[in-house]
């Protein structure tokens, strides 16, 4: 495991230096698409304020080279540093089991909030915890709002008896978060959709830097292009599970009504930590049996990019079967593999719902769909269609670039500078 060694004070201290935290629950044991916003984030703040020591804060330690592989990051000349070590036996346990899973959560806030106020300038990624914050000045990079109330499924007990349980529960995480989402000065969410439901939610304004998406410089060899239908997500169920199973029931169909030469390729990371992620995964492969369907777990950016330069056709599926407004989170926050697959000529056939109307553009550059014969459809029609499927496939290209990579450091920047402009000038932490 590689760390970068050089403490952030050393490093604020030989060039005067704003000292940046950015912090993430998940970073260091997840790798997706959140992971990859902080990283270009920090990114960022690196190249735009060479006055910047920056720092990432996770709860374990981060095999910077496994990140920088398989999410397309450049971490030299940030600080990593943990509030903890790997995770043992006992607190897999407790993220396992719902009524210990709540108070393990909070053991892992109270281990990063002190430490945050070391910061002049805090950045934080929020998704499901609560926020917080120790800093003067405070930056939420929003994945979600979450409910203020707590929404857990009661266990069969007592209700005077889950109210006892739960009492710790609110003192500890009032003396943790204090103000939680009100400690933050700025609110920047990853689309529209998301900084609607801020506003619902938390009654806040908000700022939208669209996720980073790699956007290859060479054009796609179009002659190059197969007959593959490919989706990239991680294998996990619950929250804004991917849908895998939905999309193999889909395409299976197609071939059943004899939509033969295609193939169906499905890759992301494999969640194993839980009984119910990993039954998901092997439910997904049971379906994709005696189908043209290929799945490729934990694979490296590399073979990613791959299949998106071979891919006609990109499917998407996040949020099919939810109630929208009962569950707003279950639905795709944005589309970052649609935006990518775009990027490389793919036409997106999208699930219409949550950011994903922000990213596709229904009949030029892909197809929005709500329902599974809609879906088939709108597939039905692009493999029938050479000369139609080059034609959204270079609008969909094009569009792709207003959420390139240079064009996310350019906004989060100026989201930014006049946050470290106060610290330069204002009292430090």
């Amino acid at each position: 495991m590689t760390q970068i060694e050089t403490p952030l004070e050393q490093a604020a201290a030989a060039a005067g230096s704003v000292r940046v935290g950015i912090y993430s629950p998940f970073f260091g044991s997840t790798l997706g698409g959140g992971e990859k916003y902080l990283g270009v984030t920090a990114e960022a703040v690196r190249d735009a304020f060479p006055d910047a020591a920056v720092e990432i804060l996770s709860p374990v330690p981060v095999q910077v080279e496994l990140y920088e592989r398989m999410l397309g990051l450049d971490l030299g000349g940030i600080t990593l540093r943990s509030t903890n070590s790997e995770p043992g036996r006992l607190k897999r346990l407790a993220a396992r089991l719902p009524t210990l899973r709540l108070y393990r959560d909070l053991l892992v806030s109270a281990q990063a909030a002190p430490m945050t106020a070391r910061y002049d300038v805090f950045i934080s990624m929020v998704y499901v915890l609560p926020a917080f914050t120790r800093a003067r000045r405070s930056v939420m990079l929003c994945q979600f709002p979450y409910e203020r109330r707590l929404d857990i499924d009661r266990p069969r007990v007592p209700h005077r008896l889950f109210k006892l349980y739960l009492w710790p529960y609110w003192r500890l995480r009032r003396a943790v978060f204090g103000g939680e989402v009100d400690g933050f000065q700025l609110i920047v969410c990853q689309s529209q959709y998301v900084r609607e439901w801020v506003r619902r939610l938390w009654e806040r304004e908000s700022a939208v830097v669209n996720p980073p998406i790699d956007v290859p410089e060479p054009e796609p060899d179009w002659s190059a292009k197969e007959n593959l239908i490919v989706s990239v997500g991680r294998f996990f169920t619950g929250g804004h599970s991917k849908r895998h199973d939905v999309m193999v029931r889909a395409f299976r169909q197609l071939c059943d009504e004899g939509h033969e030469g295609w193939e169906l390729h499905l890759a992301g990371s494999v969640h194993r930590e839980r009984p119910v992620d990993r039954e998901y995964f092997d439910r997904v492969m049971e379906l994709a049996r005696g189908y043209p369907v290929h799945v490729h777990t934990d694979v490296p950016r590399e073979k990613v990019e791959d299949l998106y330069r071979r891919a006609s056709i990109y499917w998407h599926a996040a949020g099919y079967g939810a109630d929208a407004d009962r569950h707003p989170a279950a639905l795709e926050h944005f589309g970052m593999t649609t935006a990518e697959a775009m990027g490389h000529g793919a036409v997106p056939v999208a699930i219409g719902l949550g950011g994903q109307p922000e990213v596709v553009e229904d009949g030029v550059t892909g197809y929005l769909w709500e329902s599974m014969p809609r879906l088939k459809q709108r597939t039905a029609e692009l493999m029938a269609d050479s000369d139609l499927r080059r034609k959204m496939g270079e609008a969909a290209r094009r569009a792709s670039f207003r959420h390139s990579r240079a064009e996310f450091k350019r906004r989060m920047a100026e989201l930014l500078a006049p946050m470290l402009a106060d610290a330069r000038q204002g009292p430090r932490s």
